[in-house]
């Protein structure tokens, strides 16, 4: 009897990615056979890949060759619709909440001819180095924590740093212009997060201008004013809008509400306030977080004055869950391998490695295996070693007189270095 284990492997393992990726393909109206057939290669082979993912490397563990993944890296694909129809089956579909994050990260790269080399900060380093940088915005399942990669695009080289007169052309409109695209295609999101940085009045003005609301960090002196209650001063200026400026240094509680502590870390004690912001020429709701542990405290703010303050609090620690984008990214599907120069085939690269995670734990989540993305990158591999092995020796295995791929010996070899729960 030969036996075909790639059949069998391709059943129990291929399967399920090649069946999500035609129904996400299926959305696209524009991509020929033969493309959808090398994103099936390419999504199934950058797990399996030991090394580098670049396109030398890539081509050895593949039927195609490096000419092939030049070529096709080089051409457009609209990666956000991708990304957009996996949320929306992960997500969407189950009526979860989600709100959205963006952050920027470092990419090492050297070269005098590549795209985009430019000055930017390196969260590592703690300092500005020359390299890449991409910019991501994120969506975020309030519930259960998962986040998924909307959109990454690469910053362009020689943008001012700072936002100086209204003619400059900043990164800060840059990132901008990338969410402006993220709030287009998932209306969904009311909430956006993001970390100090964005703590501008071009991003709370471009945010709020499309009917959504931005969620982040101020400065510990930070400049606010109180609102002037007219009920306790009946007898105030007319014209006078405001009580006074926030002494942050002998700061009145009095003139707070006081919110309880944070779910997550009853140590942090919650006060609330509606403030006026002269930098930011609006009213913001600012939630002042103390730590009982080391008396130190956090601004955070919204600017939908209506939000519930723990909520606010919340949705800020989940920013943080779009680092393990980038952990993940650079660490299993080569965020920051790409060998090319090239705009399109770097900005093609940079969409591939995070639509991978998103693939790649659609399918954990599709198949209740939760498994580390170490784990999946193991499995992934030995299940191809598997594969090609069998399918290429082709001699005639006995398994208690019938070859199973679910067979207690053959998962031995597929599960070799996984990770046990």
């Amino acid at each position: 009897m030969v036996v075909n284990l790639s059949y069998h492997t391709k059943i129990t393992t291929m399967i399920s990615i090649q069946k999500t990726l035609g129904t996400i393909f299926g959305k696209f109206d524009d991509l020929s056979k033969p493309a959808i057939n090398f994103f099936i290669e390419l999504f199934e082979i950058i797990p399996c890949v030991r090394g580098r993912l670049n396109f030398t490397n890539i081509a050895r563990y593949s039927k195609y060759n490096e000419l092939t993944f030049r070529r096709y890296f080089s051409k457009y694909f609209d990666w956000m619709k991708f990304n957009y129809w996996i949320i929306h089956s992960a997500t969407l579909s189950e009526k979860k909440v989600v709100i959205g994050a963006i952050d920027c990260s470092y990419i090492n790269k050297s070269g005098k001819h590549t795209f985009g080399i430019d000055k930017f900060w390196s969260g590592v380093a703690n300092q500005s180095k020359k390299g890449l940088e991409v910019s991501l915005v994120s969506v975020i399942d309030v519930e259960s924590g998962d986040t998924w990669s909307l959109s990454i695009q690469q910053t362009s080289a020689g943008l001012s740093k700072k936002e100086g007169t209204s003619e400059d052309y900043t990164r800060v409109d840059f990132y901008m212009e990338q969410l402006a695209d993220c709030i287009v295609q998932m209306p969904e999101i009311d909430y956006y997060t993001a970390d100090g940085f964005y703590a501008k009045t071009k991003v709370l003005n471009e945010v709020c201008s499309k009917g959504k609301h931005l969620i982040s960090k101020l400065r510990a002196d930070a400049n606010l004013h109180y609102l002037l209650n007219r009920e306790k001063h009946p007898n105030a200026h007319g014209n006078k809008r405001y009580d006074g400026k926030v002494n942050w240094k002998a700061l009145n509680l009095d003139k707070w509400n006081y919110e309880g502590v944070d779910e997550k870390y009853p140590y942090l004690r919650l006060y609330s306030q509606v403030l006026y912001s002269p930098q930011f020429k609006r009213k913001i709701k600012v939630v002042f977080v103390w730590n009982a542990k080391t008396n130190g405290y956090t601004l955070l703010f919204s600017t939908d004055l209506t939000q519930d303050s723990k909520q606010i609090v919340t949705y800020y620690q989940l920013r943080f869950k779009i680092e393990f984008i980038f952990r993940d990214a650079k660490q299993f599907t080569g965020l920051t391998h790409c060998q090319a120069r090239d705009e399109n085939k770097l900005d093609f690269h940079f969409n591939m490695s995070v639509a991978a995670l998103n693939l790649y734990r659609y399918q954990a989540i599709k198949t209740e295996t939760q498994l580390s993305m170490n784990s999946f990158v193991r499995k992934a591999y030995n299940t191809k070693f598997v594969q090609i092995l069998f399918d290429k020796l082709r001699y005639e295995p006995e398994f208690e007189g019938k070859f199973d791929i679910n067979h207690r010996i053959v998962q031995e070899v597929i599960n070799l270095g996984q990770m046990r729960a």
